[in-house]
């Protein structure tokens, strides 16, 4: 289901509201605790909606970073920054390997090398990632490119027989 652009700040913006409120509800349950109540609120988990699609907190548990990351994009059916993408797998219980401070830039490194799935996104925000199969006409683009570079590789590998056989 595509969300139309005028819609989508709004789900951002309630998005945004829903997170607050869910912060709220948590500091409300730990002064029942400290007061030796039992917690007003049970619903105190937020997980941001995609597209409609909620990411429950095992989502990218055990998957794949590729795997993951092409699951995230499909849900929200377009392009995103690898900040976002990141994001969402670590909400969605996704874990990286690497564990320091340079871990989104791991991440962005390995997504702006897998070309095979993911396509950089030019005009939007810095490191944005789409699927190729978002970009239909970009894929026969692509398919071009890698058909002439094939055609070239062959030709100078032929060229290089050539020239053995003369000398």
């Amino acid at each position: 289901m595509e969300i139309s652009k005028s819609i989508e700040p709004l789900v951002e913006e309630l998005n945004s509201i829903l997170k607050k409120a869910s912060e709220i509800k948590k500091v409300i349950n730990q002064i029942c605790a400290l007061e030796g109540n039992q917690p007003m609120y049970l619903d105190v988990d937020y997980t941001p909606s995609v597209n409609g699609s909620s990411i429950s907190t095992d989502q990218f548990f055990g998957k794949g970073l590729s795997t993951a990351a092409k699951e995230y994009l499909r849900m929200r059916g377009r392009a995103a920054t690898g900040q976002e993408i990141f994001e969402a797998l670590k909400k969605g219980g996704f874990q990286f390997q690497d564990k320091g401070k340079d871990q989104l830039k791991n991440f962005t490194n390995s997504l702006s090398k897998n070309r095979y799935d993911f396509v950089m996104v030019p005009g939007l925000e810095e490191n944005s990632y789409g699927l190729w199969e978002f970009y239909p006409d970009k894929v026969k683009e692509k398919g071009k490119k890698k058909a002439d570079l094939l055609i070239n590789e062959r030709l100078a590998k032929d060229s290089e027989e050539n020239k053995d056989i003369k000398e």
